[in-house]
C-alpha cells in the first residue's frame, strides 16, 4: 500500500540526526571515489577507445560501439542491481561490484581482437553499473534530511574531479614526451601505453574498495531488515565518532518506532526473482509517487542526453576546432567544425587508420571542463545553504539553454568554448541536485530501485544523444544546438512536478 502523506512525513523525521562529522566527510570521500571510478570506466573510453584503434584493427563503426558499450552495459543492469541492493544490502553490493568491475576492467585491457574488447567493456559495466548509483543510495542512508541533498551534491562533485583526471592521465600516458613503450608479450598480445592507461582508470575503485572496509552497512537498512541490533550499534558508532558521545534514550527510541514503521513496508516472498522485482518497483508508479517519479525520469533522459549524450563527443569537437587550419575569425562554431573554407580539417579517424600511432594530441580543453564542474559544485552545495532547490533547477537549465543559444551565434573562440562547457556542465550538476532530492523523496525499502531506474533512463539519453549527435550534427549542425538549446527550458517546465 502506498504511504499517507502523515506516513511520509514520519519517515522524513527518522531515524534520529546523529550529527555531520568525521563519518560523513569520510563516506563522502570513500563513496566520491566511486563516481569518480564510474566516469573513468565510461567517459575515458574516448581517450582509451582511439589509441587502440590500430592493436585492435577497428574502423570507425566498431570504435563508435566501443564508445557506447559502457553505456549499454549500466544501461541493462542498473534494475538488477538496484533490486539485489534493496534486498541484499549497500555496502554488500558495492565490496563485490567493485571486485568484479576492477577485475573485468583489467581483462578487457590485455584483449587482442576489437570483438573480446567490446564483450569485455560490456560486462565492466555491467559490473560499474552497481557503484554508479548504489554509492549516493548508501551515502544518503547516513545524512538527515537536512544534509542530504547537500552531501549527495558534494558527493557528485568528483565526477568533476574524474574529468580532469582522465586527460591528465592520458597526456602522461599517450604523450610520446612522456611515455612511450611497445613490449611484445604473448602472441599477438602488445603492451602499450593504453593499455596501462586503462589499468590506471581502476585506481580510485581500488582505493574506495580499501575504505569502504572501514564503514558499516547503511543504518536504515539493517532497521528495515529487522536486525535492531546491528542497526542501533551502527547508530551507535556513528554517534560517537560525530559528536564524541552515544545515543540518548530518546533517540533510541525514535531508532526503534523508525524500525516498526519500515519493516513492515518490507515484503517477504515465494516468487520467482522476475516477478519479485517487477512487484517491489511498484509503489514507485502508485500515487503519492507515481506523478514525481515519471517526471523525474523524464527530466533525467533529457540532462543525460545534453551532459554525457553530447559530452562524450566534447574532446572530438575541441579537438576538430583547435585542428583548424587557416583563418577562423568570424566563424561560427558549426563553420569551424564542418565548412573547409579557409583550409583543410586534420582528421584524427583517418590518422588512425593509416599509421599505428596512439600518441595523444592533448585535450586541454577536457581540463577546463572538469575545472568548472569542479566549481558549479562547490556553488551548489553553498547555494543549498541559502537558495530553494527549485530556484536552483531552474537557473541551471536557463543557463544551459541560454548558452546553448549563444553556442549557434557566438564567433570568438574562447565564447565557444565556455557556451559549450555550460551547455554541458549545467545539466551534469543538475543531475547530481535531482538525485539526491529524489533519494530524499523516497522511503528506505524502495530508495535504491528508484534511484536506480531513473539514473538508467539519463544513461539511456546518454546513448541517444551520443548516436544523434555523431549521426546528424555534421549534416543539420545549427538545427541540432537549437534543439539542443531548447530542451533545457522543456525540463526546466516541469519544476512543478519535481520532488524539490
Amino acid at each position: 500500500m502506498p504511504q499517507s502523506p502523515h506516513s511520509i512525513c514520519m519517515y522524513k523525521h527518522s531515524p534520529p540526526s546523529t550529527g555531520f562529522g568525521r563519518v560523513h566527510l569520510f563516506a563522502t570521500l570513500t563513496l566520491g571515489l566511486l563516481q569518480m571510478l564510474t566516469i573513468q570506466e565510461t567517459m575515458g573510453m574516448g581517450t582509451i577507445g582511439p589509441a587502440a584503434v590500430c592493436d585492435l584493427h577497428m574502423n570507425q563503426a566498431q570504435l563508435a560501439a566501443l564508445t557506447a558499450a559502457g553505456f549499454m552495459g549500466i544501461i541493462c543492469s542498473s534494475y538488477f542491481w538496484g533490486y539485489i541492493t534493496d534486498k541484499k544490502g549497500r555496502r554488500w553490493t558495492l565490496l563485490r561490484t567493485i571486485i568484479v568491475s576492477n577485475l573485468c576492467s583489467i581483462a578487457s585491457m590485455f584483449c587482442i581482437s576489437s570483438t573480446g574488447f567490446f564483450v569485455m567493456r560490456f560486462v565492466t559495466c555491467i559490473f560499474v553499473a552497481g557503484p554508479s548509483f548504489v554509492a549516493a543510495t548508501y551515502l544518503s542512508e547516513f545524512c538527515s534530511q537536512r544534509i542530504l541533498v547537500r552531501t549527495i551534491t558534494h558527493m557528485y562533485m568528483f565526477s568533476g574531479f574524474a574529468m580532469i583526471s582522465c586527460p591528465a592521465w592520458a597526456t602522461l600516458f599517450l604523450s610520446p614526451d612522456f611515455i612511450d613503450f611497445e613490449v611484445e608479450l604473448v602472441g599477438d598480445l602488445t603492451l602499450r601505453p593504453w593499455r596501462v592507461l586503462g589499468c590506471i582508470y581502476i585506481l580510485p575503485g581500488v582505493v574506495a574498495f580499501f575504505l569502504l572496509l572501514h564503514l558499516p552497512e547503511s543504518p536504515k537498512f539493517l532497521m528495515m531488515i529487522g536486525d535492531t541490533q546491528k542497526g542501533l550499534a551502527t547508530m551507535e558508532w556513528i554517534s560517537k565518532k560525530n559528536t564524541g558521545h552515544g545515543l540518548t534514550d530518546d533517540q533510541i527510541q525514535h531508532m526503534l518506532a523508525y524500525e516498526d514503521h519500515v519493516r513492515m513496508r518490507r515484503r517477504k516472498s515465494k516468487q520467482n526473482v522476475l516477478r519479485s522485482m517487477l512487484d517491489d518497483a511498484m509503489p514507485l508508479f502508485r500515487k503519492p509517487y507515481l506523478g514525481y517519479f515519471l517526471c523525474v525520469c523524464f527530466v533525467m533522459f533529457v540532462l543525460g542526453l545534453l551532459t554525457n549524450g553530447l559530452g562524450i563527443w566534447f574532446t572530438a569537437m575541441r579537438n576538430r576546432c583547435n585542428m583548424r587550419q587557416g583563418n577562423t575569425q568570424g566563424m561560427t562554431f558549426c563553420r569551424v567544425l564542418f565548412v573547409p573554407e579557409t583550409g583543410p580539417i586534420m582528421e584524427t579517424e583517418v590518422d588512425f587508420e593509416a599509421v599505428c600511432d596512439d600518441s595523444f594530441k592533448g585535450f586541454n580543453n577536457s581540463f577546463v571542463l572538469g575545472a568548472v564542474y569542479v566549481a558549479l559544485y562547490n556553488l551548489c552545495w553553498l547555494s543549498l545553504f541559502c537558495v530553494h532547490k527549485k530556484v536552483m533547477f531552474v537557473f541551471s537549465l536557463v543557463s544551459a539553454s541560454t548558452f546553448g543559444f549563444l553556442l549557434i551565434v557566438v564567433t570568438d573562440p574562447m565564447m565557444q568554448l565556455f557556451s559549450l562547457v555550460f551547455v554541458l556542465a549545467f545539466p551534469g550538476v543538475t543531475i547530481g541536485l535531482l538525485g539526491g532530492a529524489l533519494l530524499r523523496f523516497v522511503p528506505t525499502y524502495i530508495r535504491a530501485k528508484a534511484l536506480c531506474i531513473s539514473l538508467m533512463w539519463c544513461r539511456c539519453g546518454a546513448a541517444v544523444g551520443a548516436i544523434l549527435v555523431g549521426s546528424n550534427i555534421q549534416d543539420h549542425c545549427e538545427l541540432f544546438l537549437l534543439a539542443i538549446a531548447i530542451l533545457p527550458l522543456i525540463a526546466a517546465c516541469m519544476e512543478g512536478y519535481l520532488p524539490l
